[in-house]
């Protein structure tokens, strides 16, 4: 049995023995309600003033009304949490994340343990009740996951990453396995964000049993140099991935900077021509995805483009030149939203056949991240 099939029968097999047959039958017979209103539309999103403050922000996306609070540190992911707070993992190396309570406009620090820093992201078990938060053990050489109680965020244990530089962390659908992005990278606090293994280095995609830490498969790329950051899990649970090329770009461009990996199957670099990619600077940031017509976004701050990727096809599709496109969402019904390092806010509309953007709102106060999380 594949992992496709795994997850397929887990999904099913749980929700109809939690219903059973007749509830599931009346759950499918229950009228839409006419009168709801449409749920509000929020994003979340580290961002930074013109000044050099540091904040987490929430985005009204249908008034453009932004809450800003303030924040001790540079953030990177962020994560809403069960009870109604928002985690913001600091930037890689971090020693402190921040959690905020935007009811009432509170924050508090979330300090990483002696040995360990933060490096960037994290995610939440099935159930909710911990916290997976990818971290470096910097003395030790080695990468881990910290395991946190979600409601008192104290440290429980940590896991094994089986590899260096875990930065990105996410739940599979079937609620109970990990999937890591090792990028491979050694650095230490000593020598800031210096890169200290780029001959060597050794990028990996990991699955972990989330109840034992058990490592259940490994894949790796033909070139050790691209390094394997970012990560969005599909509904089916197909796993893509952001790249970024360590690698001498003047003497050589990288085959890709997106691969995709179809529930079951081998890790693949999406296709793409030596001049088109040349364009995107060997750096890839966020994703996103439409399920219904099974297309990638990928942001390319460094490049300047947003691109857009066949995940059917295995092939590169079209991009759209905007000024550092760095977060990404998709909402269905409108599109992908796309934040730009500048503040800008664009809805990118897009088929396998055409591509449009639009600039929703501009803000000059207000210079987003790497990432939008939709909640």
């Amino acid at each position: 049995m594949n992992r496709r099939q795994f997850l397929l029968l887990a999904t099913a097999g749980s929700f109809g023995a939690a219903l059973g047959v007749s509830e599931l039958m009346k759950f499918a017979a229950q009228p839409a309600p006419v009168s709801a209103k449409p749920t509000p539309t929020w994003l979340y999103s580290a961002s930074d003033n013109p000044a050099g403050g540091h904040f987490l922000s929430k985005l009204d996306l249908s008034s453009g009304t932004v809450q800003s609070l303030p924040v001790g540190v540079r953030g990177h992911g962020v994560l809403p949490m069960s009870d109604g707070r928002v985690l913001m993992f600091g930037r890689r190396p971090a020693f402190a994340c921040e959690v905020v309570n935007f009811d009432d406009a509170s924050n508090l620090t979330l300090n990483a343990i002696n040995g360990r820093h933060f490096a960037g992201h994290g995610c939440l078990s099935g159930r909710g009740d911990v916290l997976f938060t990818t971290e470096n053990d910097y003395n030790g050489k080695r990468g881990v996951l910290g395991i946190r109680d979600s409601k008192s965020l104290q440290p429980v244990g940590e896991y094994t990453t089986y590899g260096l530089d875990p930065h990105d962390v996410q739940l599979l659908p079937d609620g109970k396995t990990l999937v890591v992005a090792n990028g491979g990278i050694e650095t230490h606090p000593d020598f800031g964000r210096r890169k200290l293994n780029l001959d060597t280095m050794q990028p990996s995609l990991v699955y972990l049993d989330s109840e034992t830490g058990k490592k259940l498969d490994e894949y790796r790329l033909p070139d050790h140099q691209l390094s394997i950051r970012h990560l969005i899990v599909t509904p089916d649970g197909d796993v893509g991935v952001a790249l970024q090329y360590e690698g001498d770009l003047y003497r050589k461009q990288p085959a890709s900077l997106v691969a995709w990996q179809h529930a079951g199957g081998d890790l693949r670099l999406l296709a793409v021509d030596n001049p088109t990619v040349a364009q995107f600077n060997g750096y890839m940031a966020d994703l996103a995805y439409d399920p219904q017509q099974r297309i990638a976004a990928v942001t390319s701050p460094r490049g300047n483009h947003v691109t857009f990727w066949d995940t059917d096809a295995g092939a590169f599709l079209a991009a759209i030149p905007l000024t550092e496109p760095s977060g990404l969402a998709f909402i269905p019904a409108q599109g992908f939203v796309v934040s730009g390092a500048n503040g800008d806010l664009h809805r990118c509309q897009v088929t396998k056949h055409s591509t449009n953007a639009t600039l929703l709102h501009k803000f000059t106060d207000t210079l987003w991240d790497n990432h939008l999380t939709i909640a």
